[in-house]
């Protein structure tokens, strides 16, 4: 095999990495439920069991000195309730979670973020972002799972750009202050996350 032939294996076998390790393309088109055809809704929907925003703590100060935040971005709570400044997250802990109803590792790791909400949401608080989405697909995959910690709709995927992530999920771990603490691309387990989560608690 020439030098040229090696050079040109490696750059595939590292494309290759890359969409693995990312997870779910940005783009719904790339595959998925269907849902992705219609137009992003952004209309709130009553889901049984799911938490209201107003739950979530905005204590966060711009004038903290942190290392990293995220960006001042208002959104709308999926269910009725308030819409939630991304920046003013604080107070205690915070894990973020970016995800879809179209990307398949979102679906098999929501179960899991369920279980660590449950045993560990007195400790840190769970958000939900659901992006590039339809809200009524998102919101029938909340009602599937039976998940209960609360989340806000990113339709044009506004702080995954930010995030200059390529694919979902993406989890991020805010601080009591609001800082990102950790940052996690690709599908949680069980260990990933209590791993993650060790960054914040005592």
């Amino acid at each position: 095999m020439s030098r040229a032939d090696r050079w040109h294996r490696s750059v595939g076998l590292l494309a290759l990495v890359a969409v693995v390790l990312a997870g779910c393309a940005t783009d719904p088109d790339a595959g998925g439920t269907g849902a992705e055809q219609t137009a992003p809704d952004q209309t709130a929907i009553e889901v049984q069991g799911v938490a209201s925003c107003a739950e979530l703590p905005q204590g966060a100060s711009s004038d903290e000195t942190t290392s990293d935040r995220l960006p001042p971005l208002q959104l709308s709570c999926l269910t009725p309730g308030p819409t939630i400044d991304l920046a003013a997250l604080g107070g205690r802990p915070v894990l973020v979670n970016l995800w879809a109803s179209w990307c398949g590792p979102c679906r098999e790791e929501m179960p899991v973020l369920q279980a660590a909400h449950e045993r560990y949401g007195e400790q840190v608080q769970f958000l939900g972002v659901d992006s590039k989405d339809i809200t009524e697909a998102g919101a029938a995959l909340l009602d599937d799972l039976d998940i209960t910690y609360p989340q806000v709709i990113d339709a044009e995927g506004e702080l995954l750009n930010h995030l200059g992530v390529p694919g979902l999920p993406v989890t991020i771990l805010l601080d009591d202050v609001g800082g990102i603490a950790a940052t996690h691309v690709g599908p949680l387990d069980e260990e990933s996350i209590e791993e993650l989560l060790a960054n914040v608690l005592p």
